[in-house]
């Protein structure tokens, strides 16, 4: 095998596995989304400068999110 085979099929793994986890993000903040909506949660201030997001909802509790950039 060359070397540019392997480095092809390299970075084709790397296409597809960045797409799968892109895929799965988005999942996640869907089932976020519907959490948040039927648990009427609010965003509470974070005074701390974290890249956190926290979210209390009517269940009592806060919940955290790590915001990220889009």
């Amino acid at each position: 095998m060359q070397v540019t085979h392997i480095m092809l099929g390299g970075m084709l793994f790397a296409i597809a596995a960045e797409a799968l986890l892109l895929a799965s993000n988005r999942k996640a903040d869907d089932e976020w989304a519907t959490f948040r909506d039927a648990h009427h949660c609010i965003p509470v201030a974070v005074t701390d400068g974290s890249n956190r997001s926290g979210y209390r909802c009517d269940d009592g509790k806060v919940y955290y999110r790590w915001r990220q950039m889009r």
